[in-house]
């Protein structure tokens, strides 16, 4: 019997829709050279047998923006969250909401800077137990319409100053699973928000496309929460500086 290791899972869903897409659809590529990783069903993509250390995958697929993943691979394969944003022929059904973002430092375009977007729109998801302590693995949440929700997938539990990032590996009945243990205590009543993640181009900007007006949360690992904007109908634009 053969045996095979997996070295890393992808989650590839659609940034516009949140659906999964077909993975028959999507061209990877690992550290450069084109490669076929097992395709599973509702947009998984399972690579196999990887080196230990750090690795890139880019992702294509037509009507939608390259994407690149960087991971490292070892004992335990890391599951990622995945998201292709639309980019030339995306079938658009509706007209959608437009954000352009510029990142700035010391006057000039920063370049390069990974950040997360996350939107309070869909089904509401909250914090319903008293009080969930740092390294809690397993969180109570209160959401009306838990089906509704992809998992697994990345969420900003927005928390002020102790907001963090945050993947939700499961999420059934009033339990939810997390990838990794909370950073931080967090009380009860507080959001855990859909997140995307982007990165700055040369000139300091990045365009995200929504379905609904909505209220856009700019988070960045390290520095926290950047700031945040009521987007309207069609085109809105928020410059930001990075600390």
């Amino acid at each position: 019997m053969i045996a095979f290791r997996a070295g890393g899972v992808f989650h590839v869903r659609d940034a516009f829709t949140g659906l999964p897409l077909a993975p028959s659809k999507v061209l990877c590529s690992l550290d450069g050279r084109p490669c076929r990783p097992v395709a599973k069903r509702e947009g998984y993509l399972i690579l196999l047998d990887l080196p230990a250390g750090p690795h890139t995958l880019t992702l294509r697929c037509r009507g939608y923006r390259d994407e690149t993943v960087d991971f490292i691979a070892g004992e335990t394969a890391p599951e990622l969250d995945v998201t292709l944003k639309p980019g030339v022929g995306y079938p658009f059904r509706q007209k959608p909401v437009r954000l352009e973002l510029i990142l700035k430092r010391d006057g000039v375009p920063a370049e390069g800077i990974p950040f997360w977007l996350a939107a309070v729109s869909g089904p509401e998801i909250k914090l319903a137990q008293a009080r969930a302590e740092a390294g809690e693995w397993q969180l109570r949440l209160f959401c009306k319409y838990p089906d509704t929700v992809p998992t697994p997938a990345p969420f900003l539990l927005e928390d002020g100053a102790d907001s963090e990032l945050v993947t939700l590996r499961s999420f059934e009945g009033e339990t939810g699973v997390l990838a990794a243990p909370l950073a931080k205590a967090h009380g009860r009543g507080k959001r855990l928000l859909p997140a995307q993640s982007y990165r700055t181009d040369p000139a300091g900007g990045a365009a995200a496309l929504f379905r609904n007006p909505c209220e856009a949360l700019v988070f960045h690992q390290e520095l926290g929460l950047l700031g945040r904007a009521e987007l309207n109908e069609g085109e809105n634009t928020l410059e930001l500086t990075l600390r």
